[in-house]
C-alpha cells in the first residue's frame, strides 16, 4: 500500500501551472508529499509557498506536443503517485487528441509502470462532464474528453486485475475558475455556474485511498448542466 506516514512519497503532477494542479500540488504538499510539478510553464507562486511552508517541490517542465517530452521524464525519481491534470481546448482537432488522449494515455502508462515495478501508486487522472454530453461547439473537445474517460476506465480494470498494488482513480472536480471553464464558456456563450471548493484536499484523498471515482457523480453532472 502506499505509505501515508511522515513521509508518503513523490508525486507527480502534470498540469501543475492550471487551476486544479496548483490546488493538487498545495494538497499534497499539505500531506508532507514531495511533489514534483510537470507543466509547460513553471506554477507561479507555488515554489515560494511551498519554501515558507518548508514543503518539498521541484519544478520539471514538460510539454506533451514535444517530440521528446518522455525523456524529461526518465531521470526524475518515484512516482508513488500521479496526478493528471492536462485538459487543452483548442481549434485543432488533431492537436488535442494529441495532448489529451495519446500522450496523456503514454505518460499515465509510463508512471504506471514504475509503480507495478514497486509494486504500489495511486493514480487520479482529472476529467470532465463534457466527455459524456454533446453539447454545441464543444464537439472535438468533448470527443478527446470521453475518449480519454473511457481508456481510464479500461485501465483501472487491467490494473485492478493485475493485482499490482496499482489504482487508478476517475476525477471528476467541481466546476471553478480555470482558463480551461472560462474558454467552454466562452464557446458556449453562456454563463457557467461555478461551485469552486476552497482546496483539492477531498479529491486527493480519494485518489490515495484508491476509489475507483472520486468527486462529482457524473450522470449528476451532467443533468445539472441541463438544468441551469
Amino acid at each position: 500500500m502506499v505509505n501515508m506516514g511522515d513521509n508518503p512519497g513523490i508525486a507527480w503532477v502534470s498540469g501543475a501551472s492550471g487551476y486544479w494542479g496548483r490546488k493538487t500540488v498545495m494538497s499534497l504538499l499539505r500531506l508532507n508529499w514531495q511533489v514534483i510539478a510537470l507543466s509547460r510553464q513553471e506554477p507561479k507562486d507555488l515554489p515560494d509557498w511551498a519554501i515558507a511552508q518548508h514543503k518539498s517541490l521541484f519544478w520539471q517542465p514538460l510539454d506533451l506536443e514535444a517530440p521528446d517530452w518522455p525523456s524529461a521524464l526518465s531521470e526524475l525519481p518515484g512516482p508513488q503517485a500521479l496526478f493528471h491534470c492536462v485538459g487543452l481546448f483548442d481549434d485543432d482537432f488533431e492537436r488535442m487528441l494529441r495532448v489529451n488522449v495519446v500522450q496523456s494515455a503514454q505518460l499515465i502508462d509510463l508512471a504506471a509502470e514504475r509503480m507495478q515495478a514497486q509494486q504500489s501508486g495511486r493514480i487520479g487522472i482529472y476529467l470532465g462532464q463534457n466527455g459524456r454530453l454533446g453539447m454545441p461547439g464543444l464537439g472535438a473537445f468533448s470527443a478527446t474528453q470521453g475518449a480519454l474517460w473511457t481508456w481510464t476506465e479500461s485501465r483501472a480494470k487491467a490494473l485492478k486485475q493485475e493485482r499490482t498494488g496499482v489504482s487508478l482513480s476517475l476525477v471528476f472536480p467541481e466546476r471553478a475558475p480555470s482558463h480551461l471553464q472560462g474558454q467552454l464558456a466562452e464557446r458556449l456563450n453562456r454563463k457557467i455556474k461555478l461551485t469552486p471548493p476552497e482546496t483539492a484536499d477531498d479529491l486527493v484523498a480519494g485518489v490515495l485511498k484508491g476509489q475507483p471515482r472520486v468527486g462529482r457523480k457524473p450522470w449528476l453532472a451532467g443533468l445539472s448542466t441541463l438544468l441551469t
